[in-house]
């Protein structure tokens, strides 16, 4: 039950987000293909959605309905696989939540909370394609947005956190999950990005590391397409290609919870 040793999605590091709260609702669509190390290649759709409640709260649902894989002879070879050499596997649902616990103006930077659980929603443990249990990720998010005097935004973000998660018999996995990314938006419509996340558990083949960049391009101010390469080093996929439709929707529930700023201090 190792997510190590098994298929390329077991369990993935988790994308660095920043710690604000966003004035819209995220709705992404996409596709994720990946080539495992040894050959083995699997096709995921993905979706995210992220609803805002106010500045101060988000709710975030995101992952797979399902995945096609195929394994290459090396690791059929390897696992003892000899019943199935491809299929179609249910996969992750994840949800949670972020708040953000301090923001002390344009100047300082921003610290919030993240929690999400994965749902026991995984299948094929046998072909070792994912933890049929649930886990749970706890973390902190730091990050600032800086702008230049040329109009360039840039991104500063880092998080560090718990990540937990159960293995049957095996009992429970903890890991110390981390990240950083450096996000700049040289244009108004385009977004580069680069990202380093991963993990690290007590057990074997548990320190996956995976490189991400990411570049979007606004089309409309509703419609953002972004495209993404992640590269795996150690015990993570070796490529991941990911493209991904991204709808900025408004707020769920604007009349409730208004998503602006703090007045100044001193103000009444």
């Amino acid at each position: 039950m190792n997510p190590g040793t098994m298929g390329a999605n077991a369990l993935p590091t988790f994308q660095l987000e920043p710690p604000w709260v966003e004035d819209y609702t995220l709705l992404q669509v996409g596709a994720a293909t990946q080539w495992g190390w040894k050959g083995d290649h699997s096709l995921l759709p993905t979706f995210r959605l992220i609803t805002p409640f106010g500045r101060w709260a988000e709710a975030i649902f995101e992952g797979a309905p399902f995945e096609g894989w195929w394994s290459s002879p090396e690791t059929r070879d390897e696992w003892k696989l000899t019943t199935r050499t491809e299929g179609i596997a249910k996969a992750d649902i994840r949800f949670g939540f972020k708040v953000l616990l301090a923001d002390g103006g344009e100047g300082l930077p921003k610290l919030a909370f993240r929690g999400i659980t994965k749902a026991t929603t995984g299948k094929d443990v046998e072909s070792r394609r994912f933890v049929d249990g649930p886990a749970y990720l706890l973390e902190v998010l730091l990050g600032q947005r800086m702008r230049s005097d040329h109009g360039v935004v840039i991104d500063l973000c880092t998080s560090v956190g718990y990540w937990i998660w159960q293995q049957q018999e095996t009992g429970q996995n903890d890991a110390v999950h981390w990240a950083a990314a450096l996000t700049v938006q040289p244009r108004e419509r385009l977004t580069l990005a680069i990202e380093a996340r991963g993990y690290i558990g007590w057990q074997r083949n548990d320190k996956p590391i995976v490189v991400a960049l990411r570049a979007g391009w606004l089309f409309a101010s509703f419609f953002e397409l972004g495209a993404t390469m992640n590269v795996g080093f150690v015990d993570a996929p070796r490529l991941e290609g990911r493209l991904d439709l991204r709808f900025r929707l408004p707020s769920l529930v604007p009349l409730l919870f208004k998503n602006d700023p703090l007045p100044p201090p001193g103000s009444p």
